[in-house]
C-alpha cells in the first residue's frame, strides 16, 4: 500500500511540473480522437493533426476531415513543380528565319552563355557589373527590333549589351551589311533594386535614320538586361 501511494504521489507532482513548465502531457486517446485510431497511441492537446503510436512512429488521425479514412483525409501528396523554362538563347540561323517569317522572337538571349561578345563588366560607371546578355522583348524592344534587320539583329544586341556592361558617355558602334548603327548608354541609377541605365540608339539602315531612347534594366536573377 506505501508503495502504491509513493507512485500515484510520483505520478500527480510529474503531471503537475509538467503544466508548471508548459509542458503538454502525452494523453491516452482523447475524447476528440475519432473511432478507429488507436487507443494506446501517446496524443497531444498541441497535436489534433496526428499521434505516436507504441512503436514511437507518428501517425496520421484518421477521420479528422469527415473522410472516414487515412488516404481519403489526406489524399495523394502535391505534384512536384514544374520544371524551369529552358533560357531562350540565340541560335544563329533559326532565329533569323523565324523573325523573316514574322514569328515572336521575344525572350531571346543575345550574348553572355551564347557566345556574344559582352564581357566588359568593369567600366566606370558600373565597376562592379555582372556581364549579361540582352534580352529581346517589352514595348520597347520590339519597336527597336523593327528598325533594324533580322540579319543585323544579332550584331547589333551584342553591341548593345557592351554598352549597357560598358562606360556611360560612349558610343558603340555596330554594323553590318552595309548597314549600322550605334548605341549609347547616358545614365546608370538603380530602381527597385535593379540597376537601370538610360540610353539613346540610332540605326541606319538602306538610307533611313531611326533614333530611339529608353531604358534597359538588369534582372536581379539572371543578369541580363531588359528593354523597358
Amino acid at each position: 500500500m506505501h508503495l502504491k501511494k509513493l507512485i500515484l504521489s510520483a505520478a500527480a507532482a510529474a503531471t503537475l511540473i509538467a503544466g508548471q513548465v508548459g509542458i503538454t502531457p502525452a494523453l491516452a486517446q482523447p475524447r476528440w480522437v475519432p473511432p478507429g485510431n488507436d487507443p494506446n497511441g501517446y496524443y497531444s492537446e498541441s497535436d489534433r493533426n496526428g499521434y505516436y503510436d507504441r512503436d514511437g512512429r507518428y501517425r496520421r488521425i484518421r477521420g479528422m476531415g469527415g473522410g472516414g479514412g487515412y488516404g481519403r483525409d489526406y489524399g495523394p501528396p502535391p505534384p512536384p513543380p514544374p520544371p524551369p523554362a529552358a533560357a531562350n538563347y540565340y541560335e544563329q540561323g533559326r532565329y533569323e528565319d523565324s523573325c523573316r517569317r514574322g514569328n515572336t522572337t521575344a525572350g531571346t538571349i543575345f550574348g553572355a552563355l551564347a557566345g556574344g561578345l559582352i564581357g566588359g563588366a568593369a567600366s566606370r560607371g558600373n565597376g562592379g557589373a555582372i556581364a549579361g546578355g540582352v534580352v529581346v522583348g517589352g514595348l520597347l524592344g520590339n519597336v527597336i527590333s523593327r528598325d533594324i534587320d533580322c540579319e543585323d539583329q544579332p550584331t547589333a544586341y551584342r553591341v548593345y549589351g557592351d554598352s549597357l556592361n560598358g562606360d556611360i558617355g560612349r558610343p558603340y558602334g555596330w554594323s553590318n551589311r552595309g548597314n549600322r548603327g550605334e548605341f549609347t548608354s547616358v545614365r546608370e541609377y538603380r530602381r527597385g533594386g535593379m540597376v537601370c541605365r538610360d540610353f539613346t540608339t540610332t540605326t541606319y539602315r538602306r538610307g533611313d535614320r531611326f533614333t530611339r531612347t529608353g531604358t534597359a534594366c538588369r534582372d536581379i536573377g539572371t543578369g541580363n538586361w531588359r528593354f523597358d
